[in-house]
């Protein structure tokens, strides 16, 4: 009785230190910004600690917090941690930093976990981030029809770090950075569902995980956005399965070099622009080696396999015109890529999404049907060992057949690996 006396106390007061460094972070109420009493419990609370926020509390975030370097420390999000509202306000802190990129959360150290509320059920643990009024105004920019100015969720570089049953609710803008080894995340939601009627209201750049790191694994995710639902940009030994994408760019390899053993296993992706995707930049000179999708269940996908060494960023123009490269052009070169076991339908009735501003569209590809199930954007001699097997893929209403767009010029050690006949036509199994 009389322990709990004590922490009913001390949560009174605003914050605890106890033996167990268990650190409450304080409610100051309707327009208090709630980062002011967690700003000043850290100090205390940034090694072998946990710090809580509180169930059934709707903590005001109004400005970015930086927990600094943490050790053996676990942010519990029991409670709900809500951003501004206000357009204006956002862009203005963004503004203010270097470079004009902010993340709204930052941490770093060793042994961090970032945990959310235990019921998935209830209506807190959740980060609103209001994005929905930022996809809305969207529409009247140009030429990307993305604001200025938009602030990243969460920056985590840590080793020995864990994120668990998290969930985002509307991000402005993308969701999670990962930088570190040995991660382990699961169990998370990042909901930037949009209506799929609806196009000119599209979540752009709501990428849901960027990860950078060697040993890495990612299991029981749910993401719902208008981006890379999860994108491996850097590191070794990573593997991502059983994850549900919806409604934007798949499960990505996104990356010019540095990437070696990455497994991609059953993976749901539904309503999507990519089911599956690697891609890489117009004049990269990388190598990347060693990575698999295998198990892909594909419900609607407009690209279900997809790789393209010739990425065209309609932000930057990188890329120029897609599909028109200058003779001397290079790009990252891959080798033991395979995906294995890909079904579903292809979206053939309502191709592509809200991304597309551009004319053409910066998914473009030429050659490409409204059926194109296999899709390998290729420079000559950037490819060896590609292997694509126990493939059935059909358009929307099961009729019909799937097409690929393939260069046998491509591939290093022709084409007798590929599983397929690599031709600008109709798949041929082989």
């Amino acid at each position: 009785m009389l322990r709990y006396t004590a922490l009913f106390t001390s949560i009174l007061a605003g914050a605890i230190v106890s033996a167990q460094q268990i650190c409450v972070v304080p409610f100051g109420g309707y327009g208090v910004n709630d980062v002011d009493g967690l700003t000043a419990l850290l100090p205390n609370c940034s090694s072998d600690a946990t710090i809580v926020f509180q169930d059934g509390v709707k903590y005001n975030i109004s400005t970015p917090v930086d927990f600094g370097t943490l050790n053996n420390v676990e942010i519990q999000v029991l409670g709900n941690l809500e951003l501004p509202k206000s357009i204006p306000y956002v862009q203005q802190l963004v503004n203010a930093t270097a470079g004009g990129r902010l993340y709204w959360f930052t941490m770093k150290g060793n042994n961090i976990t970032l945990s959310g509320n235990p019921d998935q059920s209830s209506e807190y643990g959740w980060v609103d981030s209001y994005g929905i009024q930022w996809w809305q105004e969207a529409q009247y920019t140009q030429p990307l029809g993305g604001l200025a100015n938009r602030p990243h969720g969460w920056s985590i570089a840590a080793n020995s770090s864990t994120i668990r049953n998290v969930k985002l609710r509307k991000p402005i803008a993308w969701s999670f950075s990962l930088n570190g080894n040995d991660m382990h995340v699961y169990g998370n939601k990042i909901d930037a569902a949009y209506d799929l009627n609806n196009p000119g209201v599209f979540p752009f750049n709501t990428d849901g995980y960027d990860i950078h790191g060697d040993n890495v694994l990612f299991e029981n995710n749910w993401v719902f956005n208008g981006d890379d639902c999860v994108a491996v940009n850097a590191g070794n030994n990573i593997t991502i399965r059983n994850m549900v994408c919806e409604g934007g760019h798949g499960a990505s390899l996104s990356a010019t070099t540095g990437v070696d053993n990455v497994v991609f296993d059953n993976i749901t992706s539904i309503n999507s622009l990519y089911a599956t995707r690697f891609k890489s930049s117009l004049n990269s000179v990388g190598n990347i080696s060693n990575v698999t999708w295998q198990n892909i269940h594909v419900h609607n996908a407009t690209f279900p396999i997809f790789a393209t060494g010739v990425y065209y960023d309609q932000n930057t123009n990188r890329g120029r015109t897609p599909g028109v490269y200058p003779a001397n052009s290079t790009a990252t070169h891959i080798k033991n890529f395979s995906w294995i076991n890909v079904t579903g339908t292809i979206s053939d009735v309502y191709t592509g999404d809200g991304s597309c501003t551009t004319d053409p569209c910066w998914y473009y590809v030429a050659n490409a049907t409204n059926t194109a199930g296999i899709t390998l954007q290729l420079l000559n001699g950037t490819a060896t060992n590609i292997q694509i097997h126990n493939v059935n893929l059909k358009p929307i209403d099961g009729k019909g057949v799937s097409n690929v767009v393939c260069d046998p010029s491509s591939f290093t050690d022709g084409t007798g690996n590929l599983g397929f006949e690599c031709v600008n036509g109709p798949y041929v199994s082989t």
